[in-house]
C-alpha cells in the first residue's frame, strides 16, 4: 500500500468517526443564534468604540474614505492595531465584546461592521 492510499483510507476512516461522535452528542459545532450588522458608521481620528459581543467579524471600510485602525477588546495605541484599507473586507474569526475603531490623524472613514452573535 502506497503512502497515498493510506493517507486517504485513514482520511476516510477519520470522517467515519467525526460523524459518528457529532450524531452521538459526544462532538458539537458551535452555530451562531444572531447577527449583528453596523451599516457605515462614521469613525474619525478621535476613535469609535462599538459594543459588539460577537464571534466572527467582517469589517468592510468605504472606498471613497480613509483607512481604518481596529482593535479587539483593548484600545488602540500607537504599537497594537491592525488596519482596514478602504474596499477591503477585513474577516476576523474570533470572540470578543468590543470593537475600537480609529481613522488617521485629519481624517474620517465609514465603515460598516457585521458579525455573528454566539449567545441568543
Amino acid at each position: 500500500m502506497s503512502s497515498t492510499e493510506v493517507f486517504s483510507y485513514l482520511r476516510k476512516q477519520l470522517g467515519i468517526i467525526t460523524k459518528r461522535l457529532e450524531e452521538t452528542g459526544v462532538l458539537s459545532i458551535a452555530t451562531a443564534k444572531d447577527h449583528v450588522f453596523q451599516p457605515e458608521v462614521e469613525v474619525s481620528d478621535k476613535g469609535l468604540e462599538l459594543p459588539i459581543e460577537g464571534f466572527v467579524y467582517g469589517i468592510k471600510v468605504n472606498p471613497n474614505y480613509a483607512p481604518v485602525k481596529l482593535n479587539l477588546d483593548r484600545p488602540i495605541t500607537p504599537t497594537e492595531y491592525s488596519v482596514v484599507y478602504p474596499g477591503v473586507l477585513k474577516v476576523i474569526s474570533r470572540s470578543a465584546s468590543t470593537i475600537y475603531l480609529q481613522a488617521p490623524m485629519g481624517q474620517v472613514s465609514r465603515v460598516t461592521v457585521e458579525a455573528l452573535r454566539m449567545e441568543a
